[in-house]
């Protein structure tokens, strides 16, 4: 990818089928490179460090790392070089390419991720229309995908119970009045670091969670159920029928009752 107008720019991109025989001599990294193993297993090395791969695995290894490898059996891996201009490193906001550090992680959407390597090696081949356009904007996307996961696996497990534990009781509760108090004396936590730790782990703090799953569950009721648009507010939880058309129509982006005319018609 040539000229200043983007922030990512493509050096390689290939998809390999490699028996148990293939091995890599110590190579050093010009460029960042995205691994993803769809098949298999291998080692790899990276400035010395050992590092087991195999399917589902991600790992990014920075420009100016030596790195080799060997085949434990036959693997498949897609694979990208890339570099970044240090101008719009702050403009991207990915951690990943400010730490300068190695990591493998094991990418929680499998068939997507592999979809989206495919497409962009797909693009890469062609040498078609838009080809740095395409292949920025799918190598910022999965380096997105692989930022966020890695962000979510660094979460501490006692994090993650509690928010699901949260999440449970709000699932659980949700057609009853619920305040953030009342979720602080079930997680045994004060009410600012239960709002701060549901909010790092899912984006959302727990009202938000909670009218997400009052709206969501008053909607299956519009469709599934002859309940006055009333009925359903007091069914799920709301106070009054002014406030469920507030949070209904900030959430959907209509009122109940455009909803339930735009489904009927």
């Amino acid at each position: 990818m040539k000229g200043r107008m983007y922030m990512l720019e493509l050096q390689s991109c290939y998809v390999k089928d490699l028996d148990s025989k293939w091995t890599m001599s110590h190579l050093s990294n010009p460029y960042h490179l995205l691994l993803f193993i769809t098949s298999g297993r291998l080692i790899y090395w990276v400035d010395d460090e050992t590092i087991p791969l195999q399917k589902g695995d991600v790992l990014f290894v920075p420009a100016g790392s030596v790195r080799s490898g060997s085949a434990i059996e036959y693997h498949q891996r897609y694979a990208t070089f890339f570099g970044v201009q240090e101008d719009e490193l702050n403009r991207l906001g990915l951690p990943i390419l400010n730490r300068q550090k190695t990591f493998k992680l094991k990418v929680q959407n499998f068939p997507y991720f592999k979809q989206r390597f495919s497409l962009l090696n797909h693009h890469w081949l062609m040498k078609g229309a838009y080809l740095d356009t395409f292949c920025n904007a799918i190598l910022l996307e999965m380096l997105s995908m692989v930022n966020y996961d890695l962000d979510y696996e660094e979460v501490s497990s006692k994090k993650m119970k509690l928010v699901k534990d949260i999440k449970n009781y709000i699932l659980k509760h949700y057609n009853q009045s619920i305040k953030l108090q009342e979720l602080s004396e079930f997680g045994g936590k004060t009410p600012n670091y239960i709002s701060c730790i549901f909010k790092e782990v899912t984006g959302f703090t727990p009202i938000e969670y909670l009218h997400d799953v009052r709206i969501s569950m008053a909607k299956d009721m519009m469709l599934s159920k002859g309940m006055s648009i009333r009925e359903i507010s007091e069914e799920t939880g709301f106070c009054d029928q002014a406030y469920f058309n507030r949070v209904f129509r900030k959430l959907s982006g209509c009122s109940p009752t455009d909803f339930l005319n735009e489904k009927s018609g």
